[in-house]
């Protein structure tokens, strides 16, 4: 470990900010003890010679994912059921610009490219949304869950290079394509044992997808056949995040109960671990040169390290 500091709330998710070598941040979401009151921040955050230090911070009742729209706009799926819309100027300071109220559970998962944003809740939709003016373009409800059970959507992500497909998991156990034009599910696979937690469309290669579950499982699949995977690799506990390198050579895994680990893209294999949390592994991205961000949850901990690539 390089750095660390604590969080005010229970952390759970880190983003890396766009144009900047080591600003990133970090989202928060609490419930209170009485299960009555939902509490959580986001906050800016920037390594520097061996220390992590906080730029700014904006409370909210809490955010379960975030999404740099660019280095000016962050979006935040919020324990309220809204997506919020965050600016930050020059001097790296938060201010909550908009928010659009979608939904009665509590938004997992947001995702976004060219011009569309998506996001997902506990009751079992998936939300199209124009960036601009948060304007709701299309919903999937019961995407997840059978005979009308909304199944959580805690996996989300829009294909790189057809924004009108969006892939989903869900507690169901299910990994879903979907087109957002009709919209209906294309391809479904039952693959996975226990709940898909994460997607990773490939940038580069059209068709590549990587998929995460409590299963422990990372899988590699050509999106043409869900019915075989490509490839696989355990990382001994439940794989909550997937996050690529910037030459799409390495992946970043946040493990849950196993720590955090990066895996070789090309030999799909672990090549390091790192258990310095004490906690759920949920929240990690690369910063520059090799140095990740992480951080986990009950022990309210951020970290900084180099993953050796």
């Amino acid at each position: 470990m390089l750095a660390s500091r604590k969080t005010k709330f229970t952390a759970d998710s880190i983003e890396k900010k766009p144009g900047d070598q080591f600003r990133f941040a970090c989202a928060t979401y609490q419930l209170d003890s009485e299960g009555t009151e939902r509490h959580g921040d986001i906050s800016i955050l920037e390594y520097h010679e061996k220390s992590i230090n906080v730029l700014s911070v904006l409370e909210v009742e809490g955010v379960l994912d975030l999404l740099w729209r660019d280095e000016t706009q962050l979006f935040g799926a919020c324990a309220s059921g809204e997506l919020r819309v965050v600016q930050i100027d020059k001097d790296c300071v938060l201010n909550e610009k908009t928010a659009a109220s979608l939904s009665d559970g509590i938004l997992l998962a947001v995702d976004g490219c060219s011009d569309s944003v998506v996001t997902s809740d506990t009751l079992g939709s998936i939300y199209l949304i124009e960036p601009d003016t948060l304007k709701l373009k299309t919903t999937i409800t019961s995407a997840h869950g059978a005979q009308g059970w909304g199944a959580e959507v805690w996996g989300l992500a829009l294909d790189r290079h057809d924004t009108n497909l969006v892939y989903s998991g869900g507690d169901d156990c299910l990994l879903k394509c979907h087109d957002l034009r009709t919209p209906h599910t294309i391809s479904t696979s039952r693959y996975h044992t226990m709940g898909v937690c994460c997607i990773s469309p490939d940038p580069v290669s059209p068709h590549q997808i990587l998929s995460g579950s409590y299963d422990e499982t990372v899988v590699h699949w050509d999106t043409r056949n869900f019915r075989e995977p490509l490839r696989t690799v355990s990382v001994g506990g439940g794989v909550w995040r997937i996050k690529r390198n910037h030459d799409n050579a390495h992946l970043l895994i946040a493990g849950m109960h196993s720590g955090f680990h990066v895996v070789d893209l090309e030999e799909f294999v672990v090549t390091q671990t790192y258990t310095g949390h004490e906690s759920l592994a949920y929240g990690a991205d690369w910063l520059s040169e090799g140095f990740v961000a992480t951080c986990s949850f009950y022990d309210n901990l951020v970290s900084v390290w180099h993953s050796g690539v």
